[in-house]
């Protein structure tokens, strides 16, 4: 029984731990996310047109491509945005629509009611 009840604390310890760690580095990338792309807006601030639209981005780009770690190079991501082919963002605002927790608490409530439906099949 003291074997079980170790086993159980020791993996709710480490898995809680785990999970704050994680928790913590989601926030800190939020935080960095919010921060590059208020840096993209400031930049395309003081463009007129669309080529300068593209050295600015070029030039954001340029100053955080290691910090961004996208799959994409700045040509491809360019043309993906002016495109349409990178996802739809055509509702997003800036950085008061990353709201990660309102969106974790729908993919919470979306697993609970899986799980419910599933409980009712049984």
């Amino acid at each position: 029984m003291e074997n079980e009840h170790d086993y159980d604390s020791t993996k709710d310890a480490v898995l809680g731990h785990i999970r704050e760690i994680f928790e913590e580095l989601e926030q800190e990338a939020i935080m960095s996310h919010q921060e590059k792309y208020a840096l993209l807006e400031d930049a395309f601030e003081n463009a007129t047109d669309v080529d300068e639209l593209r050295v600015a981005f070029d030039q954001w780009y340029s100053d955080h491509v290691d910090e961004l770690g996208l799959d994409v190079d700045v040509d491809e991501l360019w043309d993906q945005a002016v495109s349409g082919e990178g996802g739809s963002f055509d509702s997003f605002e800036g950085e008061d629509d990353f709201d990660y927790k309102e969106e974790e608490e729908e993919e919470e409530e979306d697993e609970d009611e899986d799980e419910e439906e599933e409980e009712e099949d049984l």
